[in-house]
């Protein structure tokens, strides 16, 4: 298993995914062209670095706010790019196959600013770029949200959401925590649940899986998932701006 880490990283978030068994390569970021400055997608250009790690014949590239619940080894026979479709024809990038090539690469980067991002990030980039693909089940990628308006349809939608996110064994392969992650939330619930542009995302089965493999973890290496100080003081602070203090007692 190999992550791409940015000098940003810290050397003590770097020792903690070392001791889980990655192995730690760093990058050179790359700014997304679309982006205003210190918004949250600024540098998620980077994935385009995928393509030049080229000692590899093949990779499968997995999120890092995805939580794996069974084995995807077998995507490794897939060709590039295999993912699971995000909306209509559009594929999403959280979990995909591909071939790194340096060529490739050079092509990503030459039309940066010529070919537009269909959402003004790296997967609406690489989805103008890689017009063909092959479709993956949902299965692979589980995302979150329901996007129906429809009440029955939701609600049978959640129903079938919240078994495959609480079973185990699950059906699913993995969970793409869209949104606030649990790992910058309480464990008390979720923390999308604090305000209207968020609360899409909320789940509760899927927030209480996180925290049992949380849990499963050697003791070693929970205190590396744990808040930092600034965190906490952010999270604090935004909710008492969502009047959400009563939700956390």
């Amino acid at each position: 298993m190999v992550v791409l880490v940015s000098k940003e990283i810290t050397e003590e978030s770097r020792r903690g995914l070392r001791e889980a068994g990655w192995r730690v390569k760093e990058i050179e970021r790359i700014r997304n062209p679309n982006a205003e400055k210190g918004t949250y997608n600024e540098w998620n250009y980077s994935k385009l670095r995928l393509w030049q790690q080229v000692e590899y014949a093949r990779l499968v590239f997995v999120d890092s706010d995805l939580l794996l619940l069974t084995s995807v080894d077998f995507l490794f026979t897939f060709p590039e790019i295999s993912a699971r479709g995000n909306d209509g024809s559009d594929f999403n990038s959280g979990v995909m196959v591909l071939e790194p090539s340096d060529c490739t690469f050079q092509l990503l980067m030459e039309n940066l600013r010529r070919v537009r991002s269909a959402n003004g990030g790296d997967q609406g980039y690489l989805n103008n770029v890689f017009t063909w693909w092959h479709r993956l089940p949902e299965s692979i990628n589980m995302l979150k949200p329901v996007w129906t308006t429809d009440p029955v349809k939701r609600e049978a939608a959640l129903a079938i959401r919240n078994r495959w996110f609480s079973d185990d064994p699950s059906e699913i392969h993995a969970i793409h925590y869209l949104g606030i992650k649990p790992w910058l939330c309480y464990r008390e619930f979720d923390c999308n649940k604090l305000d209207a542009a968020h609360c899409l995302f909320a789940n509760e089965a899927a927030h209480k899986r996180w925290w049992s493999v949380h849990d499963s973890l050697p003791e070693p290496l929970k205190q590396f998932c744990w808040l930092t100080v600034d965190v906490e003081k952010k999270l604090k602070k935004w909710m008492e701006l969502s009047n959400a203090t009563t939700l956390l007692n």
